[in-house]
C-alpha cells in the first residue's frame, strides 16, 4: 500500500513538472534599440524627467488595446524595466544623440503621456504633452502636444515589432522636441 502511495505521488509529480515544463518562457521587451542601432555621443545638459503617464501603463505587462475600451496583456512577454523608466531613458539617449545645439544648456524635459498603446487598427499611438524648460531663467523654450502613429507589422505583431514599433515612436517624440527646442 505504502509503495503504491508513493508511486501515485510521483506520478503527479511528474506530471506536474511536465505541465511546467510546457509553459512558454516570458521574454522581457527592451524599449530601447539595440546600441549597435544608435550613434554614441556625448551626454547633454538636457535633463529628461521621469516620463508621467496613466497608471495602466506603468506596468511590466506589454498591453494592446483590443477594442476601443479593452487592454489585453501580451500573453508570455513583459517590459524588461517599467515603461515610464524606459521611456525616459530612451528619450534622454535620443536627445542626446540628436542635438547639435543647445547642448550646453540647462535644459530640463518634462513628458506627460496620455496614450501609448497598440490599436486595433495596426497601429502604435503616442500622445503626450512636452514642455523644455530653461533651469536657469524658468524659461519655457517650446511646448507641445504630440500625436505620433507609427504603423505595426501586418502579419507578425509579436512582443517584438511591438517593441520596435514603440520604440520608433518615443525617437519620433524626442526629434520633435529637438526640433522644436534645440
Amino acid at each position: 500500500m505504502k509503495s503504491v502511495f508513493q508511486g501515485g505521488a510521483i506520478a503527479v509529480c511528474l506530471l506536474g513538472l511536465s505541465a511546467c515544463a510546457s509553459v512558454p518562457p516570458v521574454q522581457h521587451v527592451l524599449l530601447s534599440p539595440p546600441q549597435s542601432e544608435r550613434a554614441t555621443t556625448r551626454a547633454s545638459r538636457w535633463d529628461v524627467r521621469r516620463v508621467q503617464m496613466p497608471e495602466y501603463l506603468d506596468s511590466y505587462d506589454v498591453q494592446l488595446r483590443t477594442d476601443e475600451y479593452v487592454l489585453t496583456r501580451l500573453p508570455d512577454s513583459k517590459w524588461a524595466e517599467r515603461l515610464p523608466v524606459a521611456m525616459t531613458r530612451l528619450l534622454q539617449q535620443t536627445i542626446d544623440e540628436k542635438l547639435v545645439n543647445k547642448r550646453d544648456r540647462p535644459y530640463q524635459v518634462d513628458v506627460k503621456v496620455d496614450t501609448f498603446e497598440p490599436q486595433p487598427s495596426g497601429q502604435v499611438v503616442l500622445s503626450a504633452r512636452w514642455t523644455v524648460t530653461d533651469t536657469q531663467d524658468d524659461t519655457v523654450i517650446a511646448r507641445d502636444n504630440s500625436l505620433i502613429q507609427q504603423p505595426l507589422p501586418a502579419a507578425n505583431r509579436d512582443a517584438a515589432a511591438i517593441g520596435r514599433a514603440m520604440s520608433e515612436a518615443v525617437r519620433q517624440l524626442a526629434f520633435r522636441i529637438v526640433a522644436a527646442a534645440g
